[in-house]
């Protein structure tokens, strides 16, 4: 802004200049009154000349005039450009992330854009999934992810400032801020607005975690102690991790695990594993089925029954995994 606010007045610098030293040579009056003048003429505020003007000052004041209006009319525009493109700007993202949001169904609302927060929301978003970001402190004109992502400023323990983030079409809410208290009413307030969704919540003391549980999550996360955990595993079994990492983080082995809901009309239910025929069809391996009450069996043999709301969590090539979604989406 201060460039172009230069870059605009340097033109009305010369052009004082140039009106003072002419009316200075052309009339030979004093450098106030020549100054004077030319700020009069050039604002046509119509004041009566400082002086009698001679015919070459006459002329001088028409050529002076007509180049001193063409400047102020763009001096004008610039600054109007610098003072409202900012607010512009910021009332046209608004509008883009409001018509984002009312589009939006089983989205996940991150609360807290700090660390922790600024990860999740860049991984679902690298994942294609529909993020809303909620965040007391941040603003719309820094935000790094612009208008792609919807930004609500305030507090996310607020019934409306979650049902403004919708809440109730959203399929998981992720709170990551500083304040445990917060976390917990964060937690209470999303859970008696969606009974549905599921929650992550973040923790450092011992006794937030209970609370965290009843009022609501469905997970918390300590990232002190996961982070702790990952470096003994690493230490532990450096190769194993070194798999998990690039089949998870990196990808360079092509393969992905992904998990698959079994809703009442599914084809699966009420079969065998070796009835499926999931392995031979689409090359891919079941490593663990969650049942409904929350119970996990892993690696299902091939007598394993399915059933109704069993999650399964399977690993394979990326294009076979899209090869089954196509099949049972």
């Amino acid at each position: 802004m201060a460039k172009n606010l230069v870059n605009s007045l340097l033109p009305l610098t010369a052009i004082l200049l140039i009106g003072t030293l002419g009316y200075m040579v052309i009339e030979k009056w004093s450098w106030f009154d020549s100054l004077y003048m030319t700020v009069i003429t050039l604002t046509t505020v119509g004041y009566g000349e400082t002086h009698p003007l001679s015919q070459a000052g006459k002329i001088f004041t028409v050529c002076l005039i007509l180049v001193g209006i063409g400047n102020m009319a763009f001096i004008v525009r610039n600054l109007s450009i610098e003072i409202l493109n900012p607010f512009m700007g910021v009332m046209l993202k608004q509008k883009k992330m409001e018509k984002l949001l009312k589009a939006y169904q089983n989205h996940y609302i991150i609360c807290g854009y700090g660390r922790i927060g600024r990860d999740v929301v860049k991984t679902l978003f690298e994942a294609g999934k529909q993020v809303v970001v909620v965040d007391r402190k941040l603003a719309i004109e820094t935000f790094e992810f612009g208008a792609k992502i919807p930004l609500i400023q305030g507090d996310a323990s607020h019934e409306e400032v979650l049902l403004q983030a919708g809440i109730e079409r959203a399929k998981g809410l992720v709170t990551c801020v500083n304040q445990e208290a917060e976390n917990v009413f964060i937690t209470l307030t999303a859970r008696e607005l969606n009974a549905n969704l599921f929650i992550i919540s973040r923790y450092e003391e011992d006794q937030t975690h209970r609370k965290l549980m009843r009022a609501g999550a469905d997970r918390v996360i300590n990232p002190y102690n996961i982070g702790g955990a990952k470096i003994s595993q690493i230490i532990l079994k450096p190769t194993i991790n070194k798999i998990l990492d690039r089949v998870q983080e990196t990808g360079e082995m092509n393969l992905s695990f992904e998990e698959l809901d079994l809703g009442e009309d599914h084809p699966w239910v009420g079969q065998l594993i070796q009835e499926c025929n999931i392995r031979h069809e689409f090359n891919v391996i079941i490593v663990a089925v969650e049942k409904s009450n929350g119970n996990i069996k892993a690696n299902p043999g091939p007598d394993y029954r399915f059933s109704v709301r069993d999650r399964i969590v399977v690993i394979a090539d990326q294009s076979e995994l899209s090869n089954l979604a196509a099949r049972y989406a």
